[in-house]
């Protein structure tokens, strides 16, 4: 059995002096082949798309069809979110974003674009 021995005055004041460790990250989602950032997506986007197919359809499928009509669905859903963009309707209800949900009006990237011609392309988010 081994005996630990209490900490002396000089350890506690050691490990005061200690910044705080910074808080783990969580494990990377496992990979999903088909989900990429596209090259206008911002890093944001990129992750609630990426949230978006963890939470609707759980781990990657095994199926290369399917991961890949997820990752379509992904941009369906993100394009219907965010620009207001219409899809077919079965497309939407497979998507989770049509039968009655809000989709965007595309009234605050209008907004954003009068701002920017406003301020001469000087705004901050």
């Amino acid at each position: 059995v081994a005996v630990v021995p209490p900490p002396t005055a000089e350890a506690a004041d050691d490990a005061a002096a200690a910044p705080a460790a910074a808080p783990r990250s969580p494990p990377p989602p496992p990979p999903r082949p088909y989900l990429t950032r596209q090259p206008s997506e911002t890093a944001r986007a990129f992750a609630e798309r990426a949230a978006y197919l963890r939470e609707r359809f759980g781990p990657p499928p095994a199926d290369e069809l399917a991961a890949m009509r997820q990752a379509a669905l992904s941009m369906v859903w993100q394009n219907s979110r965010q620009l207001g963009c219409r899809y077919p309707a079965g497309a939407e209800e497979r998507a989770g974003c049509g039968a009655g949900r809000p989709l965007a009006t595309g009234a605050a990237i209008e907004g954003e674009m009068r701002a920017r011609g406003a301020t001469g392309d000087k705004v901050t988010a």
